[in-house]
């Protein structure tokens, strides 16, 4: 058995499902493009290359995208795949998992482990509850529920994020987990309980605990807060697992995502209580990195949502160290990024509720940009007017322009920080240049965005309608499949579009033109065939279209045979009369498709 092929294996039917369950505005507003209603459909700016007046557009009904300036299209798996730049089978993952549905799988092995990760996502659904109900149990949860009125928590928001509460005994999870038929290895697995010389123990006692779910919303881990300085950690997480991995999950995006969208950028703080009450005050395009450095993933998961990220962190010094962790990550993922700076002492649960939420909006509104935030870091940690200073100062903003993607905004930072720093642009430049950074040159896709519209033939002209006739309704491919052969299409294009359809037509069958789309290797067929979904106006009759198209087809495949004729008699001396009376033949064939195609076609 070839493991690879079975490992990969998706039946057509689960594919089919998934992709007529998703809807493809979502998925690209997750991935980070703007889409705003135009009529029927949503129209942005295309995220494959560089524009300034919005070309691409995604249909609602046909559930496709194209882009008019790069040619780019398909469907809701194809732009996935393309644009973050996922294999087929991890597209299908994700999409599958977007909807909650389980991939079926031929190989044993991942069957089996899929079977466990089910198990220990359903251990942690049952934890989160038993530990919500022992919070709002009276008299066990009490002390926990003063604690979270004091810091400001509505009970609303209690039930929301379904905080909890471990007790102080050591075996209380262990002993109601087995009671409902989990296990201790499968505790253990889950990080829930530590296998201990003494016996089970479970990981959690005497804490406040914040489930933490994946994007999916499915809880993976806990984080948990002592409930007296005694008890330390004050801040205690899950371990890893393989439901749980801190440098792949954000607190609090679940809850978020849809509001980031809207937003189209993500406030990044540090703690679940700021994100917690930020959330609870309306401010609900938040996620919190958990106390942990912000990492690849973490950057490549916030490039899905937003196209900018604004990390609010305490004004300390330990705050400045933190932001500035993270940012050459998220730049070197495209991002744009800026930096929103509280008060010393100050964070972002606190200063929202001194100041309520109103004032918190005005401070990310007013967040500064990452060449500004080096250049204050540095201002306070020493004196920038000494050269040594300055001189550093400058090798670490050329460490951060490196990893900018868009050479606009790296050219105005490096106006920015040689007026800022008293520096000749010229010196930042060539920083720039002895760091590896290359004179760029104007990227292929944006050399396509702009080439002049290709100059088609009038036969290629020809043939472009047919297929796209054929596109618009595939029950008319049988028909034409039996009359002509893909190979008599010249334009090597066209020809492998039609190559493609005749295939997937078998036994007379429709073709599915999703499947198609799905299943094409080909972006550049994948991109025709999404184009000619789009066209808004398809002429009334396609019928009539097709026809057309076929009679004036056959009347250039008549005029290629009267000149293989002629270059035959020439090279061979055939007899001229011979000659002749075949290429009035054929003349009299070609007169006979202009005036009667119809005619010709019932023939």
């Amino acid at each position: 058995m070839n493991t690879a092929r079975t490992r990969n294996y998706i039946p057509r039917e689960t594919i089919d499902e998934i992709r007529t369950r998703t809807n493809i505005v979502e998925v690209v507003s997750e991935c980070g493009v703007a889409l705003r209603p135009a009529g029927r459909d949503y129209k942005g700016l295309c995220p494959f290359h560089e524009e300034k007046t919005p070309s691409f557009t995604v249909s609602v009904q046909k559930q496709i995208f194209y882009c008019f300036g790069c040619q780019t299209g398909g469907n809701v798996i194809s732009f996935v795949q393309k644009h973050e730049g996922k294999s087929f089978i991890e597209t299908m993952e994700w999409l599958a998992g977007r909807l909650n549905i389980s991939l079926p799988s031929q190989d044993v092995r991942e069957s089996a482990n899929r079977k466990r990760v089910l198990s220990l996502e359903n251990l942690h659904r049952f934890a989160v509850e038993y530990y919500h109900q022992q919070l709002l149990t009276g008299g066990i949860g009490t002390s926990a529920l003063r604690y979270l009125k004091h810091r400001g928590v509505h009970p609303k928001t209690i039930r929301l994020f379904q905080l909890g509460y471990a007790k102080s005994g050591r075996r209380d999870l262990v002993k109601v987990a087995t009671d409902e038929g989990f296990t201790i290895q499968q505790l253990v697995d889950a990080g829930l309980i530590k296998d201990e010389e003494r016996g089970p123990q479970d990981r959690f006692w005497n804490r406040i605990l914040f489930p933490i779910c994946n994007e999916r919303g499915v809880p993976v881990a806990f984080g948990g807060r002592s409930l007296s300085e005694e008890h330390q950690p004050k801040y205690l997480n899950s371990p890893a697992t393989v439901l749980y991995d801190k440098s792949n999950l954000l607190y609090n995006l679940d809850k978020a995502r849809q509001s980031i969208y809207k937003q189209q950028h993500v406030l990044l703080v540090e703690g679940y209580m700021d994100a917690l009450m930020l959330y609870q005050s309306g401010i609900e395009n938040v996620v919190a990195s958990s106390g942990t450095s912000l990492s690849e993933n973490h950057a490549g998961l916030l490039k899905r949502f937003a196209p900018e990220v604004i990390i609010v962190y305490d004004g300390d010094a330990s705050g400045f160290r933190a932001a500035h962790r993270g940012l050459d990550r998220i730049l070197a993922e495209g991002l744009r990024v800026r930096i929103a700076l509280l008060p010393a002492g100050e964070d972002p649960d606190s200063f929202t509720r001194q100041h309520g939420p109103a004032a918190f909006r005005e401070l990310t509104e007013k967040a500064i940009n990452l060449i500004e935030f080096q250049i204050q870091a540095a201002i306070q940690r020493q004196d920038i007017h000494r050269v040594d200073v300055k001189a550093q100062v400058v090798r670490e903003i050329t460490e951060t322009l490196l990893n900018l993607k868009n050479r606009v905004e790296r050219s105005e930072y490096v106006k920015y920080a040689a007026r800022e720093l008293h520096v000749d642009e010229r010196m930042i430049w060539q920083e720039l240049r002895d760091a590896g950074l290359k004179v760029e040159q104007t990227p292929q896709r944006t050399q396509r965005a702009k080439r002049a519209p290709e100059k088609l033939s009038p036969r290629a002209q020809i043939e472009i309608q047919l297929l796209e006739a054929l596109i618009q309704n595939p029950k008319l491919i049988p028909d034409v499949k039996s009359q002509f052969h893909y190979q008599d299409f010249t334009d090597s294009r066209f020809s492998r579009i039609a190559q493609l359809l005749w295939e997937a037509c078998k036994d007379d069958q429709n073709v599915d033109i999703q499947a198609l789309i799905s299943e094409c290797p080909d972006e550049m067929l994948r991109a025709f065939i999404s184009n000619a979904l789009l066209r808004r106006t398809p002429p009334p009759n396609l019928q009539a279209r097709i026809e057309g198209c076929l009679s004036k087809l056959r009347n250039f495949l008549l005029q290629d045979l009267e000149q293989r004729v002629r270059s035959h008699a020439l090279a061979e001396g055939s007899d001229e009369i011979e000659t002749l009376k075949e290429l009035i033949k054929l003349s009299n064939q070609r007169r006979a498709l202009t005036a009667h195609p119809s005619e010709e076609l019932d023939a």
